[in-house]
This record gives C-alpha cells, structure tokens and sequence, in this order.
C-alpha cells in the first residue's frame, strides 16, 4: 500500500479550529473509487501546525503528499514539504488551493515541488493517482503543471466538472478520527458547508471571478446529510463557503434544515454565511428564520465601495442607495444585526470618495458595524493580472501575515505573508494611511460608540453632517489633541514597520488578551481603557459644537456613562434631559430635539471583571450586538 498524507494547515483561534474541508474532498473523491482503495493508504490529515521536525518522524513512507495552501500556511507548506523532498525523494509532492497562481512559477521557484493543480483538486488528483498506478503520464490530465525529465509542462484547461458524483467527506467518515480523537480533546472543531460552487460575479478582486457565471449544485441530499453530520458531532461554528447564500430559492430549505438539526442536536451554535447581495426579500426571510434560534451573527449588506468609478473598474454592481436604506430599516424593525463591508485601496478610489463613502453609509443608517478591509492582492483573481496592475499603477506591501484573534505568542517560524494594495493612480501611499486613520477613527468613535450619540444629536438637531463632524474631529486630533492622538498613534504604531515592509497589520495590547485585534477593536479598547483622558481631551473639541452648556454637559454625561467597563457595578445615573428615549428614536425624523425631562437610568453591574474578558465578550464575540455599551432601564 502507497502512503498518502494530506495538508491543510489551519490557524488555532482561541481553542477552535477548522477542519480540513478542502483536502476532505479530495480524499473523498478520490478514495470513493475501489483501486484506489486498493493500492493506496489514506494516513493522515495534518491541520494543525506543529514542529516540522516532529512531524517528519511521526510521517511513514509517504508516497504522495498534498497541500492545500492559502495565504495563512503557504510559508509553513513551502518548508514541510523541503523537508519532506529531503527526506524520502522519491515522494510526488502535489500542491493546490487559491494561493498556487495559474502559472509554473511554483515549480519554476521550488524543485522539491512536482506538482500544481489549479482551481478545483478533485479530479486532477483522482487522476493524478490514476496516473500512477499505470504509465506515470500526466499529459492528459487538465488543470496541472507537472516535471517530466527536464521539463515543466503546463497542460490544458477545462472547466469544473458538475458535483453529482462528489461525495462528502463528512459522510465518508474522513473526519471521524479526528473529532473522537482524545488527543483533541480540549478544541471545538468548525466546520465548512458547500451547497453549490461558483458566482454570477466578476468582482476584480475576488478569487470566485475565475469560477464563471453559473452555478452548480451539490445534490440536496448530500448537503443535508453534512449539515446533520455537522450537527451531530456537537460542531459549534459552521461557515457557510457558498459565495451568496440566499441567491437559489433551495436556500431557504438548507436554512431550515439547520434550523430543523439546530432543534434536534442543539447545535451548530452559528450558521455563518455570505448573503447575497441582489435576492433581498429571499436573503431577508432566510435570514430571519436563522435569527429566531440565534443562528446567524449578522446579515452581511455589503457595497465595496460607494464610488460609480471604482464598482465600474471593479466588475460591481450594488444596489441603490434607497434599497439599501430600506433593507436597513427591514433588518432593523426585525431587530436583525446588519453589518457593511469596504474595501480600503480598490482601484480608483480615492481617499475623498473613499471617506465619503464611509459617511454616505452612515447617513443611510448604517450606525452600528462597518468592516473595513484592506484590499489584499490575491493570485488568480482579475485585479492579480498585470494588465490592471500597469493600467492602475498599483503597488503592494508584502508584510507578514498574523490574523486577527490569533494568539501573539504562537510560532511564527514560517509566519505567512499577506500582500495588500497600498498605492494605486488614484490614491498616494499617504493617502491610503490617512484613509485608514479617518477609518479606524469612525469605527471605534461612532459604530463602536464612543462619541457616536454626540454624532447623532448634532446631525438630527443641528443638521452637522457625519462627514463634517468626523473629518473635522480627525483634523483635531492630529493637530490639536494629545491624549486621542497618543491613543491613535499607540494604536496604529505597526504601521511605520509595515511601510518598511517589516512587521504586521495588527493590533496587540497585553491588558486586552494575548491575541491580534483588527485596529478599530485596538482604537477603541485603549480609548475605553483611559476613558477619563480620552474623554477629558475629547472635550475640547466637542464643546465648540454648543452654546448651551447645560446641555451639553447633560449629553456628556450620558455618553460616558454608556460605554461599560469591566468590573463596573450597578449604578443609578441622573440626566435632565430624556436622552435614552431620544436615542431610541434615532430613525425618527419626527425627533429632532431631546425633551427637557429629569431620565433615571439604572445600569447594570459589568458581567466581565478584567480588560481581557471584556476584550473578548464586548469587542470579539458582541461587536456587532452593540455589547460595548451598558444596557439601561429609563424611568
């Protein structure tokens, strides 16, 4: 029997960890098939980053090896398999995931490599196993590079097959071992859901853009069969990988027969999926259904971008400004948690359209979860093509890559590397950092809430735009202020590293937990740490807004007393004006001004005692419900 081991590295986070779906499905598929079984030996899945060195031994005569790699293990990958090469040279050593560009530079750049598979490793591998068992010529097999002799020989390509004869390796029982493994015993294993494979989208940044436009369907059964394998084995966090879950009307019945398991088994505790974007009144009752057993963390009502240049350049088409009012408002009135995603650094954006972007989002109702990304620089994704990158004049930094809630003190050895946009034709280097800045400022002042009831009052009484209050606030702290601009400063204080092309994109603070936190967490747990001096310093510039300073002051109060601190206790605060209930009512045009009535709002004792646990429960697990502000009775 030949020994084949798969690799499919995936980072530790907290104490939870994937499952490695994607070479499960190419063991499935292979391993399905009785010569197969017949001549090879399936011996291990290895997911989880170890000692190199210790691994080897462990390893028995491996005959194939195969990696999955993406942007998070590629680095690790690299060096195991070296190792592996030098150790039993005769072993075929096949890589494939996302991060192998549709090119030979792989075998060009690293001779222990011997084969690539681009695009989906089902087939390609099935066959490559095939292959040898018989005359070793690969020549017919579409999809790859290989070595023959001397030569590398890239062959032709074919589109995906469809997915009738795929079976699961959930079902299979590939996964079996490893979650009945006493040796695992203290992690939580999440999981990967395909219902369907591909997008009717070409979004130039996207890796989907090279699937084509159709879709095709895994039998429902065989997504039912894996939903309830899921369930059963007690998995807590099941993601979603289809690339619009709500687009295909069966998406509603894979919804219910979460929900149908979740009643059943109790779990998965999350059901996380990627919404589409131009089914709302689907998307809509799919989600809500999720909502009702607390399945779902959020609805995802994404835009990119809001600049007409930028969707057009990128392949986009968003919906309008008044549907995504309303479907705000819909999620809202169901109290459903809707979060917006950019992207920082597209083509043709500039740090103007991308500034008011941010601001036209909130002034459409957007107050509470806004991600903002950082244009990463993917292979095989349009935007990748040397075409865009003369044509828009992009440049990159590649710098190395620590995701975020990823312990700090975990090996970084073979730490990847990400690669991210940080100058196009349109927006300077400079530009993009002060984007950024002006970013995680609005984050962590207004959806996280630290001055965003201030924002409010000024734009429903006083008619101060969102983009006025916060672009003249950020000009303040970097002129004026000491204490917001130490705090920013401390916060993005990896940048100047990153410029250097040294260092990573993350935030660490040993007070909030020994993990990387994205910057707007960072901004706002240092301001919540220092409250008083954040507060104390902020007032200056807030008080230029009033001349009524009794009312000012009253507004401040409240304020402050929203945002929780661990080991707070139950408190009763006193306001003379009815500030809870105008707040209440922020979507109310019909409110314009607070009543002039004594408020009692009693406040509950903090259910976290140190920085650390309210890092965690407030800014990881509750950002998008708002948890960083107390919850209030008003009297």
């Amino acid at each position: 029997m030949k020994n084949i081991y798969f690799i499919q590295i995936n980072n530790l986070l907290s104490n939870s960890i994937l499952l490695p779906y994607s070479v499960g499905a190419i063991a499935a598929y292979s391993f399905q098939h009785e010569t197969i079984k017949k001549d090879y030996h399936l011996c291990d899945f290895i997911f989880m980053k170890q000692n190199i060195d210790e691994l080897i031994s462990d390893m028995k005569s491996p005959y194939i090896v195969a990696f999955s790699c993406y942007m998070w293990n590629i680095e690790y990958n690299l060096a195991l398999a070296k190792k592996i090469k030098e150790n039993w040279p005769e072993c075929t050593i096949v890589f494939g995931g996302p991060q192998i560009p549709n090119t030979t530079e792989y075998l060009e750049s690293y001779d222990y490599i011997d084969v690539l598979i681009y695009g989906e490793g089902e087939r390609p591998f099935y066959l490559i196993l095939k292959q040898k068992q018989n005359n070793n010529d690969f020549s017919q097999i579409a999809n790859i590079s290989y070595r023959n002799e001397n030569q590398i020989v890239k062959t032709k390509e074919e589109a995906p097959y469809e997915l009738e004869n795929f079976p699961s390796p959930y079902v299979m029982g590939l996964f079996d071992n490893i979650v009945n493994d006493s040796r695992y015993e203290s992690l939580k294993f999440d999981a990967v859901l395909e219902t369907n494979r591909g997008c009717p989208y070409g979004c130039a940044y996207c890796y989907y853009a090279r699937s084509g436009a159709s879709f095709r369907e895994f039998p429902l059964q065989r997504v039912k069969e894996d939903i309830e394998w899921i369930a059963k084995h007690k998995t807590s966090y099941c993601i979603c990988a289809d690339s619009n879950f709500g687009i295909l009307e069966r998406d509603q019945e894979v919804a219910n027969f979460v929900i149908e398991m979740k009643k059943k088994y109790g779990y998965p505790d999350v059901f996380e999926t990627s919404a589409a974007k131009n089914k709302s009144e689907l998307t809509f009752k799919i989600n809500y259904s999720l909502q009702q057993y607390n399945l779902n963390r959020g609805v995802s009502v994404s835009v990119q971008s809001m600049s007409p240049e930028v969707l057009e350049i990128i392949g986009r088409k968003n919906i309008s400004i008044e549907s995504f009012v309303d479907l705000l408002k819909r999620y809202r009135e169901n109290n459903m948690n809707a979060y917006t995603e950019f992207i920082l650094g597209l083509p043709g954006e500039t740090k103007e359209s991308f500034c008011k972007g941010l601001f036209d989002i909130i002034e459409a109702g957007q107050h509470y979860a806004i991600a903002v990304y950082r244009c990463e620089f993917f292979p095989n994704t349009p935007l990748y093509s040397k075409e865009m990158r003369e044509k828009y004049k992009i440049k990159t930094i590649v710098s190395k890559l620590c995701q975020k809630h990823s312990c700090i003190d975990e090996d970084h050895t073979f730490a990847s590397r990400s690669c991210v946009i940080v100058e196009t034709s349109t927006m300077s280097r400079l530009d993009w950092y002060e984007s950024y800045r002006v970013a995680i400022c609005l984050l962590s002042f207004h959806c996280m809430g630290l001055l965003r009831f201030f924002a409010v009052y000024l734009r429903k009484a006083k008619n101060v735009s969102y983009h006025d209050f916060y672009m003249n606030l950020y000009e303040w702290i970097k002129n004026e202020s000491k204490t917001v601009r130490r705090l920013l400063d401390r916060t993005c204080d990896t940048f100047e590293g990153f410029f250097k092309g040294e260092g990573n994109l993350y935030f660490a603070d040993e007070r909030f937990g020994n993990i990387y936190w994205d910057f707007d967490d960072g901004m706002f747990l240092c301001c919540a740490a220092e409250a008083e001096a954040f507060y104390a310093d902020v007032s200056d510039y807030l008080k230029r807004y009033f001349d009524d300073d009794a009312l000012y002051e009253d507004l401040f109060k409240y304020q402050k007393e929203r945002i929780e601190s661990p080991g707070a206790k139950a408190k009763t605060v006193i306001t003379e004006y009815d500030w809870h209930n105008y707040f209440e009512h922020i979507f109310d045009d019909s409110v314009v001004v607070p009543e002039k009535k004594q408020s009692i709002l009693h406040i509950a004792e903090s259910e976290t005692q140190t920085w650390d646990e309210y890092a965690r429960a407030a800014v990881w697990y509750g950002k998008r419900n708002g948890k960083m502000l107390n919850k209030v009775i008003n009297e």
